[in-house]
């Protein structure tokens, strides 16, 4: 009797132990599963924080968006856009006064890489020697930056012309596989006033 009182005793010792390691189990894999819940929520979170930030951030710096918003940049104050020649690829801002004017062109036909700005930079280069007919051209830059993780080749150069002379700045860069091209132009005597801001402009472009 005494035998069977203590097996029977051992059995259910057994089976307490047992049912208290599989609650222990289960409340642990709830536990592990919660945990990983409230981390993927906590990351969500970072991320819609993170998107938020950088569109606060956009909105306090003046950045404006083009080409389907796959690139933002921050215009020079005092100019427009001109509506009647624009379209999803091309951007062209003007002053009151029609002198000035900065052209944004995105050409998917024209397919190239990051890499390949440099020489598109050289190339324009001689071009703009070759077109200026023999008149000196006083070159203000002429490098390929890197700005926000992208190459930006630009030329700044004041051209000669009996017209008057012309301060323009010029930029290319790989946007979506395809080239960007920027070109601002405005009277000489004018320069100061744009010039920086127009600097000011490439250093903001973020693709």
């Amino acid at each position: 009797m005494k035998k069977w009182l203590a097996v029977s005793l051992l059995t259910i010792v057994v089976a307490i132990i047992s049912a208290c390691s599989m609650l222990q189990g289960t409340q642990e894999r709830e536990a592990g599963v919660g945990k990983e819940i409230a981390l993927t929520v906590q990351h969500e979170q970072q991320e819609l924080e993170q998107k938020i930030n950088k569109v606060n951030e956009s909105v306090e710096l003046g950045m404006s968006k083009v080409f389907s918003n796959l690139m933002s940049l921050k215009l020079p104050q005092g100019l427009e856009l001109e509506s009647n020649e624009t379209s999803n690829s091309k951007f062209v801002y003007t002053d009151n006064h029609k002198k000035v004017k900065l052209e944004l062109r995105h050409d998917p036909e024209q397919p190239v890489t990051d890499a390949g700005i440099d020489g598109a930079r050289l190339k324009m280069k001689a071009i703009l020697e070759h077109d200026s007919e023999g008149e000196k051209l006083e070159w203000l830059k002429n490098e390929t930056m890197l700005v926000h993780r992208k190459h930006i080749a630009v030329i700044e150069v004041i051209m000669p012309s009996q017209k008057g002379d012309t301060y323009r700045l010029l930029g290319w860069a790989e946007l979506d596989g395809a080239l960007l091209e920027i070109s601002f132009s405005a009277p000489v005597d004018e320069k100061d006033s744009w010039q920086k801001p127009v600097v000011e402009m490439i250093e903001s472009i973020q693709m």
